[in-house]
């Protein structure tokens, strides 16, 4: 048919098609139209399939970019980062990039805002802590009214270590994830959340709660200015009541007043944030053991490998020299955070045996002292967890078949027994359930010792700034 010119190969199909018979000739039409239409329906549908294919697969790339940067990784790094940074809106931890992805972001510098910031922070406090000392020794010094120094040399001495430790932050942190990533995976989404959002509820409390104190203090404060009226003006009155040390230098100015406020302002947060932090970092250390202990429960009683147990016999080495380095980096902000608590204790039930002069008094004191109270067992039972954690593990290797004992499992073992894992301050103590009975009995001890001396003070005499 190809051979043939064109004119003649159409009158040959012609005559084929006129060689059929009529009935043929519309069976093949419509077989042709319904090879048509199928081919139609056909094409219709895998393009409708291949539409639909692709709006799937599109909407599904969309929704996991959605949820990438709400989906949190598991790490302490992304934890912290919040609490990091509200710090750094008062002057601590000048650390850059707390709230990237990954700790290979962060960063310290001399010569960053922040760490300027922190700096004249730290000569700010350094004047103020001056200007209390001076004022304490030109007056009569007892128990009560050296409180102000320890509050304030406090608070500067943190910010020191914390300076401190805002350089060594980047490096603590790459370390701490590179053993999170050996460990063990997460297998929800939950898990991977719960040491995010307790550590988020910490600071929320912690903060409301500290918020709280810091409001009834000023209120506290301003129905004693109105009672110790020393001027016509009562603005002038509050500050130079709750303010005396420098206006005991100082004539009165707005600049200092505001200044001063400012400073009692950022003291009273850092004073607080310490505990908050020893609380944080206590989380941290703990998800870490709870996340290798999850795997030995998961695995309990079974026969396992020496391979096994060699293996996680190594992350929980890892992790304890984790908590030995961040031990040494904190173990000082632990030290001052125990101290205080156990000091403004004391302070506070040896004032409890004054009478209230006021209803606002009587509200801030009984607040302030449970505050301090449940801080102090806060603080004490958060910290004391990571020790829980890291004996923990025995358990489940005490589970271990006869028959499947090995001299990895024994060795993994003798290791729990004999390590003592656990925060502390500056090694005189360490944080375990222990030291909750051991504080508790030494309030009760020292306050008996201090009834013993104790005298009634007027808290409305305006001279003896017993607002302080």
């Amino acid at each position: 048919m190809k051979l043939l010119p064109s004119n003649l190969a159409r009158k040959l199909r012609r005559w084929k098609k006129l060689r059929k018979s009529p009935l043929q000739r519309k069976l093949d039409l419509l077989h042709e139209s319904a090879r048509k239409r199928a081919f139609q329906h056909i094409s219709a549908d895998y393009v409708f399939e291949a539409q639909k294919e692709f709006a799937d697969n599109t909407l599904t790339t969309l929704r996991v970019k959605q949820r990438e940067p709400y989906l949190n990784n598991g790490s302490f790094h992304e934890a912290v980062g919040k609490v990091l940074l509200t710090a750094q809106c008062f002057a601590m931890m000048p650390v850059r990039g707390v709230t990237a992805k990954h700790p290979s972001r962060l960063s310290f510098s001399w010569r960053h805002v922040r760490t300027i910031c922190c700096l004249i922070f730290l000569i700010s406090t350094l004047c103020d802590l001056g200007l209390t000392i001076y004022k304490v020794v030109h007056g009569p010094i007892n128990f009560n009214n050296i409180k102000p120094i320890i509050f304030k040399s406090s608070t500067l001495l943190v910010c020191l270590t914390a300076l401190n430790l805002a350089r060594n932050w980047p490096k603590l942190m790459l370390h701490w994830r590179e053993i999170e990533q050996d460990l063990p995976e997460y297998h929800t989404q939950q898990q991977k959340c719960r040491m995010a959002h307790t550590i988020n509820m910490i600071m929320l409390i912690g903060m409301m709660l500290s918020f709280a104190e810091h409001l009834l203090s000023m209120i506290s404060a301003i129905n004693y200015s109105f009672y110790c009226n020393a001027t016509d003006d009562p603005v002038r009155n509050f500050f130079m009541l709750t303010n005396d040390h420098i206006f005991y230098v100082f004539n009165y100015a707005a600049p200092l007043a505001i200044w001063a406020k400012l400073q009692n302002v950022y003291a009273t947060f850092i004073w607080n944030y310490m505990n908050i932090f020893v609380m944080v970092v206590s989380v941290g250390l703990a998800s870490i053991f709870r996340q290798l202990n999850e795997n030995l429960r998961i695995f309990k009683g079974m026969h396992l490998p020496p391979s096994y147990w060699s293996e996680r016999r190594i992350q929980y080495r890892n992790i304890c020299t984790l908590c030995g380095k961040m031990d040494t980096a904190i173990s000082l902000i632990t030290m001052v955070s125990f101290s205080n608590n156990l000091y403004f204790i004391c302070v506070q039930l040896l004032r409890s045996l004054n009478p209230m002069p006021s209803v606002a008094h009587a509200v801030y004191f009984y607040f302030s002292l449970s505050y301090l109270i449940g801080r102090t067992l806060a603080v004490s039972l958060y910290a004391a967890s990571v020790h829980d954690e890291s004996r923990r593990s025995l358990r489940f290797l005490r589970l271990v078949p006869k028959d499947a004992w090995c001299p990895e499992a024994k060795r993994f073992a003798e290791e729990i027994s004999s390590d003592l894992v656990a925060l502390s301050g500056m090694k005189f103590f360490y944080l375990t359930r222990k030291l909750v009975l051991s504080v508790a009995g030494t309030i009760v001890t020292y306050e008996l010792v201090l009834i013993q001396f104790h005298e009634d003070q007027d808290l409305w005499d305006c001279e003896a700034s017993g607002n302080s």
